[in-house]
Protein backbone atom coordinates (compact mmCIF):
# COMPACT_ATOMS: atom_id res chain seq x y z
CA UNK A 1 0.00 0.00 0.00
CA UNK A 2 1.35 3.37 -0.91
CA UNK A 3 0.63 6.15 1.42
CA UNK A 4 1.01 9.44 -0.94
CA UNK A 5 1.10 10.81 -4.61
CA UNK A 6 4.42 12.75 -4.86
CA UNK A 7 7.49 11.99 -6.34
CA UNK A 8 8.91 9.25 -4.18
CA UNK A 9 5.35 7.54 -4.03
CA UNK A 10 4.88 7.46 -7.54
CA UNK A 11 8.38 5.80 -8.22
CA UNK A 12 7.02 2.70 -5.70
CA UNK A 13 3.93 2.13 -8.22
CA UNK A 14 6.01 -0.91 -9.64
CA UNK A 15 6.74 -3.06 -6.24
CA UNK A 16 3.17 -1.77 -4.74
CA UNK A 17 2.28 -4.71 -2.14
CA UNK A 18 -0.89 -5.20 0.30
CA UNK A 19 1.64 -6.34 2.79
CA UNK A 20 3.68 -3.23 2.60
CA UNK A 21 2.92 0.47 3.87
CA UNK A 22 4.81 2.76 1.68
CA UNK A 23 4.59 6.26 4.02
CA UNK A 24 5.30 8.55 1.22
CA UNK A 25 2.84 11.17 2.52
CA UNK A 26 5.86 13.06 4.21
CA UNK A 27 6.14 17.02 4.83
CA UNK A 28 8.22 17.40 1.56
CA UNK A 29 9.47 20.96 2.01
CA UNK A 30 12.74 20.96 4.36
CA UNK A 31 11.99 24.41 5.06
CA UNK A 32 8.35 23.81 6.39
CA UNK A 33 7.61 25.60 10.14
CA UNK A 34 4.06 24.79 10.16
CA UNK A 35 2.66 22.55 12.95
CA UNK A 36 -0.27 21.76 11.45
CA UNK A 37 1.69 20.15 8.55
CA UNK A 38 3.95 18.18 10.89
CA UNK A 39 0.78 17.01 12.61
CA UNK A 40 -0.57 15.83 9.80
CA UNK A 41 1.59 13.87 9.04
CA UNK A 42 1.87 12.25 12.09
CA UNK A 43 -1.72 11.88 12.23
CA UNK A 44 -1.76 9.81 9.17
CA UNK A 45 1.33 7.71 10.45
CA UNK A 46 -1.11 6.81 13.44
CA UNK A 47 -3.74 5.50 11.46
CA UNK A 48 -1.42 2.81 9.68
CA UNK A 49 -1.96 -0.81 9.82
CA UNK A 50 0.93 -1.65 12.40
CA UNK A 51 0.76 -5.36 11.59
CA UNK A 52 2.20 -4.40 7.99
CA UNK A 53 5.88 -4.15 7.73
CA UNK A 54 6.30 -0.04 7.19
CA UNK A 55 8.47 1.86 5.22
CA UNK A 56 9.35 5.34 5.74
CA UNK A 57 11.68 7.60 4.03
CA UNK A 58 13.58 10.31 6.46
CA UNK A 59 16.34 12.48 5.43
CA UNK A 60 20.11 12.08 6.35
CA UNK A 61 20.00 15.93 6.78
CA UNK A 62 19.23 14.61 10.75
CA UNK A 63 23.18 14.57 10.48
CA UNK A 64 23.71 18.39 9.28
CA UNK A 65 24.92 20.20 12.54
CA UNK A 66 23.56 23.23 11.28
CA UNK A 67 20.05 21.86 11.21
CA UNK A 68 19.54 19.95 14.19
CA UNK A 69 17.15 22.82 15.59
CA UNK A 70 15.69 23.36 12.51
CA UNK A 71 11.43 22.40 12.49
CA UNK A 72 11.43 19.94 9.39
CA UNK A 73 14.94 18.22 11.60
CA UNK A 74 12.95 18.28 14.57
CA UNK A 75 9.68 16.38 12.81
CA UNK A 76 11.80 13.75 10.97
CA UNK A 77 13.01 12.63 14.46
CA UNK A 78 10.11 12.46 16.18
CA UNK A 79 8.32 10.64 13.07
CA UNK A 80 11.59 8.40 13.15
CA UNK A 81 11.24 7.58 17.21
CA UNK A 82 7.32 7.21 16.72
CA UNK A 83 7.84 4.47 13.90
CA UNK A 84 10.54 2.88 16.74
CA UNK A 85 7.74 3.07 19.31
CA UNK A 86 4.70 1.62 17.67
CA UNK A 87 5.94 -0.59 14.39
CA UNK A 88 7.51 -3.57 15.56
CA UNK A 89 8.42 -4.75 11.85
CA UNK A 90 9.49 -1.18 9.80
CA UNK A 91 12.49 -0.10 7.57
CA UNK A 92 13.64 4.08 8.19
CA UNK A 93 15.22 4.93 4.64
CA UNK A 94 16.93 8.20 5.09
CA UNK A 95 17.45 9.53 1.50
CA UNK A 96 20.41 12.19 0.28
CA UNK A 97 18.69 14.93 -2.09
CA UNK A 98 16.55 13.18 -5.06
CA UNK A 99 16.66 13.31 -8.49
CA UNK A 100 13.32 12.12 -10.63
CA UNK A 101 10.01 12.99 -12.13
CA UNK A 102 8.62 15.89 -9.91
CA UNK A 103 8.94 17.22 -6.65
CA UNK A 104 8.82 19.72 -4.46
CA UNK A 105 10.07 22.91 -6.01
CA UNK A 106 12.01 23.95 -3.06
CA UNK A 107 14.60 20.85 -3.13
CA UNK A 108 17.96 21.49 -4.52
CA UNK A 109 17.28 20.45 -7.97
CA UNK A 110 13.89 22.46 -8.91
CA UNK A 111 15.24 25.42 -7.26
CA UNK A 112 18.87 25.24 -9.41
CA UNK A 113 17.13 24.61 -12.57
CA UNK A 114 14.08 27.54 -11.38
CA UNK A 115 16.86 29.85 -10.58
CA UNK A 116 19.19 29.07 -13.70
CA UNK A 117 16.05 29.70 -15.45
CA UNK A 118 15.02 32.94 -13.84
CA UNK A 119 18.64 34.35 -13.53
CA UNK A 120 18.22 34.74 -9.84
CA UNK A 121 21.12 34.54 -6.98
CA UNK A 122 21.11 31.33 -5.47
CA UNK A 123 23.50 31.39 -1.86
CA UNK A 124 25.97 28.18 -1.46
CA UNK A 125 28.21 27.61 1.38
CA UNK A 126 31.67 26.54 0.45
CA UNK A 127 32.19 23.51 1.29
CA UNK A 128 28.68 22.15 1.18
CA UNK A 129 28.60 18.62 -0.33
CA UNK A 130 25.56 16.18 -0.94
CA UNK A 131 24.63 13.31 -2.19
CA UNK A 132 22.47 12.41 -5.35
CA UNK A 133 20.00 9.48 -5.63
CA UNK A 134 17.56 9.12 -8.67
CA UNK A 135 14.04 8.04 -7.58
CA UNK A 136 14.18 5.19 -10.08
CA UNK A 137 16.75 2.96 -8.18
CA UNK A 138 14.36 2.92 -5.28
CA UNK A 139 12.23 -0.14 -6.25
CA UNK A 140 15.39 -1.71 -6.60
CA UNK A 141 16.64 -0.73 -2.39
CA UNK A 142 13.47 -1.16 -1.38
CA UNK A 143 13.52 -5.18 -2.77
CA UNK A 144 17.00 -5.38 -2.09
CA UNK A 145 16.28 -4.59 1.71
CA UNK A 146 13.58 -6.36 1.82
CA UNK A 147 15.34 -9.83 0.46
CA UNK A 148 17.75 -9.09 3.50
CA UNK A 149 15.11 -9.18 5.86
CA UNK A 150 16.37 -5.94 7.01
CA UNK A 151 14.70 -4.00 9.74
CA UNK A 152 15.85 -0.85 11.34
CA UNK A 153 17.19 3.11 9.76
CA UNK A 154 19.59 2.72 7.24
CA UNK A 155 21.44 6.24 5.69
CA UNK A 156 20.94 5.44 2.14
CA UNK A 157 23.77 6.65 -0.43
CA UNK A 158 26.48 5.46 -2.06
CA UNK A 159 29.37 7.60 -1.01
CA UNK A 160 30.13 10.00 -3.47
CA UNK A 161 29.23 13.66 -2.54
CA UNK A 162 29.70 16.34 -4.56
CA UNK A 163 30.12 19.81 -4.19
CA UNK A 164 26.62 21.51 -4.01
CA UNK A 165 28.63 24.78 -5.66
CA UNK A 166 29.87 21.74 -8.67
CA UNK A 167 26.54 20.64 -9.32
CA UNK A 168 24.90 24.00 -9.81
CA UNK A 169 28.15 25.33 -11.95
CA UNK A 170 27.28 21.73 -13.97
CA UNK A 171 23.37 22.45 -14.15
CA UNK A 172 24.81 25.97 -15.76
CA UNK A 173 26.62 24.65 -18.37
CA UNK A 174 23.91 22.23 -19.37
CA UNK A 175 21.70 24.89 -19.40
CA UNK A 176 24.17 27.41 -21.37
CA UNK A 177 23.33 29.84 -18.93
CA UNK A 178 26.17 31.79 -16.64
CA UNK A 179 26.56 31.50 -13.24
CA UNK A 180 24.76 33.55 -10.70
CA UNK A 181 26.07 32.25 -7.42
CA UNK A 182 26.91 33.68 -3.97
CA UNK A 183 29.89 31.87 -1.93
CA UNK A 184 29.02 32.20 2.08
CA UNK A 185 31.12 30.92 4.33
CA UNK A 186 29.40 28.40 6.58
CA UNK A 187 29.73 25.35 8.63
CA UNK A 188 27.14 23.22 6.21
CA UNK A 189 29.45 20.27 5.60
CA UNK A 190 28.96 16.81 7.66
CA UNK A 191 29.37 13.01 7.02
CA UNK A 192 26.83 10.12 6.74
CA UNK A 193 27.72 6.72 7.20
CA UNK A 194 26.77 4.69 4.67
CA UNK A 195 28.61 1.43 4.52
CA UNK A 196 25.99 -0.66 6.04
CA UNK A 197 23.62 0.65 3.21
CA UNK A 198 26.16 0.46 0.21
CA UNK A 199 27.41 -3.07 1.74
CA UNK A 200 23.96 -4.46 1.02
CA UNK A 201 23.11 -2.68 -2.23
CA UNK A 202 26.23 -4.63 -3.57
CA UNK A 203 25.57 -7.89 -2.98
CA UNK A 204 22.25 -7.44 -4.29
CA UNK A 205 23.85 -5.94 -7.71
CA UNK A 206 22.10 -1.83 -7.42
CA UNK A 207 24.16 1.26 -7.73
CA UNK A 208 23.65 4.33 -9.71
CA UNK A 209 24.51 4.26 -13.53
CA UNK A 210 27.37 6.37 -14.23
CA UNK A 211 29.29 9.19 -12.23
CA UNK A 212 27.58 12.40 -10.66
CA UNK A 213 27.93 14.16 -14.10
CA UNK A 214 26.13 11.96 -16.37
CA UNK A 215 23.49 10.99 -14.23
CA UNK A 216 23.07 14.93 -13.46
CA UNK A 217 22.82 15.58 -17.46
CA UNK A 218 20.16 12.35 -18.17
CA UNK A 219 17.78 13.59 -15.09
CA UNK A 220 18.03 17.16 -16.85
CA UNK A 221 17.35 16.06 -20.29
CA UNK A 222 14.62 13.37 -18.59
CA UNK A 223 12.71 16.60 -16.58
CA UNK A 224 13.65 20.23 -17.42
CA UNK A 225 10.57 21.10 -18.87
CA UNK A 226 9.15 20.49 -15.66
CA UNK A 227 11.07 23.43 -13.68
CA UNK A 228 12.30 25.71 -17.12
Amino acid sequence: MIIGNGLIANSLKRIDSENITFFCSGVSNSAETDPAAFQRELSLLKAQNKENLLCYFSTVSIFNPSKQQAPYILHKNNMEMEIRSDFPQHIIIRLPNMMGDGGNGSNLFPYFLRSIAEGKTVGIFDNTHRELMETELLPDIVNALVSANFRGTINAGFGNAPKVQDIYLYLCKLLDAAPNMKIEKGEDAYEVDYSEFTTLMKKAGVSPAGNWQERVERYVNLYRSQFV
